[in-house]
């Protein structure tokens, strides 16, 4: 199980902060306002699946899938480096402003009408990855770039 508690956040968005700044430099350019979603979960594999697995189903099928369905976001899959999340993974996810966070998600507990359909549009590749994961449960911060 792999497990990401609240208080060991503080670390995780240093790290995404330098990778993000660092890629800010030397390739692309992060917007003004926009958000980035940070997301560590606990997950629980299925018994003889291993993280590597996973990770790859995510980068090859989940990924490419969801940011079809949701224009104006991306996501990414975050590997622990350095430090107490070593050999650990998180999720972030780039919306290009708070008005392209919002049409999916406009309060922190409320999908809109168009995040749903969206979602529902995932069926198929969320119930494969059920093939991987047992279960999680997610604890998020959502940052506005200044």
């Amino acid at each position: 199980m792999y497990e990401f508690k609240s208080g060991q956040m503080k670390k995780l968005i240093t790290i995404v902060a330098l990778i993000l700044l660092t890629g800010t430099v030397y390739s692309q350019t992060l917007k003004k306002d926009a958000v980035i979603a940070i997301s560590t979960y606990t997950i629980t594999l299925q018994p003889g699946i291993t993280m590597e697995q996973y990770v790859d189903f995510l980068m090859k099928k989940y990924i490419p899938e969801y940011e079809k369905i949701f224009p104006g976001s991306k996501m990414y899959v975050l590997h622990g480096d350095r430090g107490e999340k070593k050999d650990q993974i998180g999720f972030m996810w780039y919306f290009e402003s708070l008005k392209a966070r919002d049409k999916y998600y406009p309060t922190e507990s409320d999908f809109s009408d168009a995040a749903q359909l969206a979602w529902g549009r995932m069926d198929a590749i969320s119930e494969e990855e059920s093939k991987y994961v047992v279960n999680s449960s997610r604890v998020f911060t959502d940052w506005i770039i200044k």
